[in-house]
């Protein structure tokens, strides 16, 4: 066995000793009494993790009280109707989203999908078909998963409806987004996805997932190519981020 991959099971197991699946706060890792009901203690339920309050009816993200869209929805129409994210991107939500990203902690799919789904009820939005944000086969083989595909595959058994990995395509290696502009964020994603099967979401809702919605520009071009087929398009993911 490979140096890389003794490292790789050494990490795993510590994660799983650290955060065992349905016993520990997907948070901070503290015992909690049932993880169904909510898979989080009592003192994360506490901190500013949560996307609550008056939020943008297009992009979910905080606004003042009296608004009801962001002034960047206002001035860039999204090619999706609206996104839902429970969370916001920060403290131990962040820490939660980069283990479940990076370090293989694969059983954050469920509880963060049925925080997705929590919000999608409180929306009363009627979905079709789920498809995961693709990533290019470099970054699926360097990282063994895609994220967003746990995901979907989560959400699609609590919402009974079908999700599909290969609708959408990513053939095209890009930068990290998190290390660009918005406007360099636009001209990176440029014509890299592309729509294989569009009979899947023809006439259908369709809600495309991803982790992390920070300007929506990824989300975004993955609707360009549904919107002459699908009937309605709508976005989702686990938190909400803002570019600084």
């Amino acid at each position: 066995m490979k140096i890389k991959d003794i490292f790789k099971k050494t990490k795993d197991f510590a994660l799983n000793i650290l955060f065992p699946e349905k016993i520990k706060c997907i948070f901070c890792g503290a015992d909690i009494k049932d993880f169904e009901t909510r898979p989080y203690c009592d003192s994360c339920a506490k901190e500013n993790i949560f996307n609550v309050g008056n939020r943008c009816m297009v992009c979910d993200v905080k606004i003042k009280n009296h608004n009801i869209i962001c002034d960047f929805c206002g001035h860039n129409k999204k090619k999706f109707e609206k996104a839902v994210c429970p969370l916001l991107y920060k403290a131990q939500a962040k820490n939660s989203l980069l283990r479940f990203k990076s370090d293989n902690a694969r059983y954050l799919a469920y509880p963060f999908a049925k925080l997705i789904y929590n919000r999608l009820r409180e929306e009363n939005l009627d979905i079709d078909i789920i498809i995961p944000i693709p990533i290019h086969d470099k970054s699926r083989r360097r990282r063994g998963y895609n994220q967003a595909e746990l995901l979907a595959e989560e959400l699609a058994k609590l919402m009974n409806c079908e999700t599909k990995n290969n609708v959408v395509v990513k053939d095209k290696q890009t930068k990290a987004q998190n290390t660009l502009t918005y406007r360099e964020r636009l001209k990176n994603l440029t014509n890299c996805f592309k729509l294989k099967d569009k009979e899947a979401i023809k006439n259908k809702n369709v809600l495309i997932l991803d982790d992390i919605l920070t300007t929506g520009s990824t989300i975004n071009e993955v609707a360009l190519t549904m919107m002459p087929y699908a009937a309605h398009i709508y976005a989702a993911a686990v938190a909400r981020d803002m570019v600084e």
